[in-house]
């Protein structure tokens, strides 16, 4: 063999290390040109000003060639001998699609599930491998002291790791047949005695295997038992579910969260233990790539990231926008355009068609309405097989998608029609136990935007794709229109959706001049799948208003989570008032009032126990005053009763909350989002939420004293004259059950104890909200009870829905108490009706 290299004139021959030359020499494809100029533009800028940074987050537009860039800057720091370079992806999809994209640029690259390659060790390959492979309990790339010294590693869709990685940190047991079963029903009945002081409703439904219900464990409770915890997973670690976790927490038990659920019970650390892999936390350089109309601010806690880091991303400055989005919101165009209206025109299949149709969805339970009209339902499991077919042209099914809003494409053809149905929320345990305690707070906000922003984004994948965005369900209408939603929005999602609101005006001045309204809304929708110049230019105009610069990530929030994350480190290295103390200044520092203060306090709480029981007692106290949806303190709760009011008092609360909306189409979207979660099969936690909140509509003071005094029924209405109405809710009972059970009458005659015990002297209506009438053998009633089906339900919403119709024509800031009675009685929502219109009694 020709040995070349003698024949060069110059016989050292230096690497490159200009990420642009390094692309120029590369054996690329033939059909590979050269670097795009926005691609040129970042890595020039890396290049010549940051190359030095340690942590460096890169967000380009979807389509504009991220994924070669990554890998530029990574072989880049190879030559210049930073070696070795990890690529971590979120999934093995994305895997696959980078190593495919490494081959045909000519970059040398190594994947494996086994061990890890020796060219990747040596420096001579980049390896490309999912997130999970570096983060958990048993790593190949070794914990502490022992991990493999890495370069640099960049972490690609650095959001869809994040949650990646927290799945490696958490030991989930479930409710079965194995060792690992075991595990949970021991921890179970460790816990029995404080987890019922915290709910005894709830801890039933927990012992009948209910998957809604849950509890968590008093984090005094768990920091005392902690050796007894031990002791239990120890004796299991060998099980799948403990093994990949337990290395990483169990000297670190005490700072963990655990919430028992009837059909899991879940240990989660309340920070993650990045500091145990040293391949990551020692690497010289590390690049996070995320998406532009991604707020970064959980990268923060996510991944340990300064907020400077956060604020500082690589970008090209003079990128606004990218791709075409027609945002379409039915329900503000015309109320016939429903979202059961949209359903079921679009599920339908349409042999026809040329292009696919997708709907995102919260769960399956949402999936229902859309399956009945002929739609294709997808979930994790069969997503895979559904995207093969858009991308092999079968279009004609509309594919239904539940809970899952990341890690797919869907370019051009594949969707040129992406309807988001309803709000995202939380179907993992850990996150419906942040969502139900701090309600109306930041992270809470700024998590909707993110998932919704990533829903949009699946449809969307270059510059020059496009496609028809239409949103609907009012809670997710509600949400986008919520005080304080926009700003954790990008700046084009928030274009985007205001060019939606602008466009359904346009839509109702065609309506109103005789257009049907569902022909106006397909009509404006095929203006931009058929390519109509007027919308094209419309549209680039629009956008073209917008600041460059990028998404700009609220210095607020940056600063809130680096002192949660800066608080949990005081606390678990000892320093217990220094985290109690972090923890006042910022509630001093943004005066946080409402839930997100409760929390806080529970927070300050949970951080003085160790050096002062009786401090920590009197602050969760406070904290469950403001809060009541936290921790019944362990003694000195404060009881409150639900106040009744004067039947005048009813009918101004009514008029006042009808005045709080500016249009009746915004009290139309505030009243779907309570009645569309009053139905069977909802999550439990959200149907007694809406009942609360249908009460509020009404007139009526209420609360849920099993949540908020961890005693008691699911919900309690204050009617008139010492008269109250209280509901036992089992809408989770499927609507096939043919009796009540034992249990749930039990359940039922304890409610009713302890109403005579807290309100002795009132009078109360009974109601068990339960798809079955006949009790079963051994199931008993010690006093009478309405049995509220779905019959009767749904007479409730539809009497509901038809009392507020009534003020579409009136002046909401101008109503006759008179005639809000009137109404009232004509739709058989007085107090009485309420008492014996909308139930039936029990047979045996």
């Amino acid at each position: 063999m020709v040995d070349f290299r003698k024949r060069i004139g110059n016989k050292t021959v230096e690497k490159i290390i200009d990420p642009g030359k390094l692309y120029d020499s590369l054996d690329r494809t033939s059909d590979k040109g050269p670097l795009r100029p926005i691609q040129e533009t970042v890595l020039s800028e890396w290049h010549n000003n940051r190359r030095g940074e340690r942590d460096v987050i890169l967000k380009l537009h979807t389509g504009q060639g991220k994924t070669l860039v990554g890998l530029l800057m990574l072989q880049s720091k190879l030559n210049e001998g930073v070696g070795p370079a990890l690529y971590l992806c979120p999934n093995y999809f994305l895997v696959n699609q980078t190593v495919e994209q490494a081959k045909a640029f000519g970059i040398r690259c190594v994947t494996t599930e086994d061990e890890l390659p020796d060219e990747f060790i040596e420096g001579h390959a980049i390896f490309v491998t999912v997130i999970h492979k570096l983060f958990n309990g048993i790593t190949k790339f070794g914990l502490g002291t022992k991990s493999l010294v890495v370069g640099s590693v960049l972490i690609d869709d650095a959001h869809a790791c994040i949650d990646a990685i927290k799945d490696q940190f958490v030991i989930t047991l479930h409710h079965s047949e194995s060792n690992e079963s075991n595990a949970y029903r021991e921890i179970v009945e460790l816990f029995e005695n404080e987890l019922r002081s915290q709910g005894d409703g709830t801890f039933e439904d927990i012992r009948r295997n209910e998957y809604s219900a849950y509890l968590p464990v008093p984090y005094w409770e768990w920091w005392d038992k902690t050796s007894e915890v031990a002791g239990i997973l120890s004796r299991h670690a060998s099980t799948n579910a403990i093994k990949f976790a337990w290395p990483l927490l169990k000297d670190s038990l005490r700072h963990t969260l655990c919430l028992v659920s009837g059909t899991q019970v879940i240990i989660s650390p309340y920070l993650s233990p990045l500091e145990q892999f040293g391949s990551y936390v020692n690497a010289k350089h590390r690049f996070f790539m995320s998406a532009t109309v991604t707020d970064d601010s959980f990268l923060v806690k996510g991944f340990g990231l300064t907020p400077t880091t956060v604020q500082n991303p690589l970008i090209d400055p003079k990128e606004t926008w990218s791709g075409e989005k027609m945002v379409l919101i039915p329900s503000l165009i015309e109320e016939r355009l429903s979202r059961a209206a949209i359903v079921q025109t679009f599920a339908k299949e349409v042999t026809t068609r040329q292009f696919g149709v997708v709907v995102l969805v919260p769960s399956s339970q949402r999936c229902a309405d859309w399956s009945n009209y002929g739609a294709r339902m997808v979930d994790k499991n069969s997503i895979n097989n559904a995207v093969e077919d858009l991308r092999n042209r079968s279009y004609s099914k509309t594919v239904v998608i539940a809970n899952y809003y990341d890690g797919i494409d869907l370019p051009d053809s594949m969707c040129r029609i992406l309807i988001i149905d309803s709000k995202p929320f939380a179907e993992e345990f850990l996150d419906r136990y942040l969502e139900d305690r701090r309600q109306g707070s930041k992270l809470i906000a700024g998590r909707i935007a993110r998932i919704v922003e990533q829903g949009m984004g699946r449809s969307v994948r270059g510059e020059k794709d496009y496609c028809v965005i239409v949103l609907i369900g009012s809670d997710l209408v509600r949400a986008l229109q919520a005080p304080g939603q926009r700003e954790f929005f990008s700046q084009q999602t928030r274009k985007q959706i205001q060019l939606g609101k602008t466009i359904a005006e346009f839509a109702k001045e065609e309506i109103e001049i005789g257009s049907d309204p569902m022909k106006a809304f397909k009509s404006l929708a095929n203006q931009c799948l058929q390519r109509d110049a007027g919308w094209k230019d419309w549209y680039i105009e629009q956008m073209n208003t917008m600041e460059s610069g990028g998404q700009t990530t609220p210095n607020d929030l940056l600063s809130i989570f680096q002192t949660e994350m800066s608080a949990e480190q005081e606390f678990q290295g000892g320093f217990y008032d220094r985290a109690a103390e972090a923890i006042q200044r910022l509630l001093d520092k943004y005066a946080i009032a409402g839930y997100d203060k409760g929390w806080y306090l529970q927070e300050m709480a949970r951080y003085t126990y160790p050096s002062s029981k009786a401090q920590s007692n009197e602050l969760q106290k406070n904290a469950h005053r403001t809060n009541r949806s936290l921790l019944r303190p362990k003694e000195g709760m404060i009881f409150s009763k639900v106040p009744t009011l004067t039947p005048q008092r009813r009918l101004e609360r009514i008029k006042e909350w009808l005045a709080s909306h500016e249009l009746f189409e915004a009290v139309i979207t505030d009243l779907d989002a309570i009645l569309t979660c009053l139905s069977f099969g909802v999550i439990a936690d959200r149907f007694e939420q809406a009942l609360k909140d249908l009460a509020s509509t009404l007139g009526f003071e209420s609360d849920r004293p099993d949540k908020e005094w961890k005693e008691g029924p699911d919900n309690l209405w204050g009617l008139r004259d010492n008269q109250y109405l209280l509901f036992e809710c089992k809408n989770e009972v499927s609507l096939t059950r043919a009796e009540i059970d034992k249990r749930e009458t039990e359940q039922m005659n304890r409610s009713s104890a302890w109403f005579k015990r807290c309100y002795p002297g009132s009078t109360v209506t009974r109601v068990m909200v339960i798809p079955p009438i006949k009790l079963a053998s051994g199931a008993a009633l010690i006093d009478e009870v309405l049995i509220m089906r779905k019959k009767h339900l749904d007479q409730l919403t539809t009497n509901v829905r038809a009392f507020f119709n009534e003020f579409r024509k009136l002046d909401l800031r101008d109503l006759s108490l008179g005639k809000i009675e009137e109404f009232l009685r004509i739709h058989r929502l007085m107090v009485d009706d309420l008492t014996s219109t909308y139930g039936q009694k029990p047979t045996v």
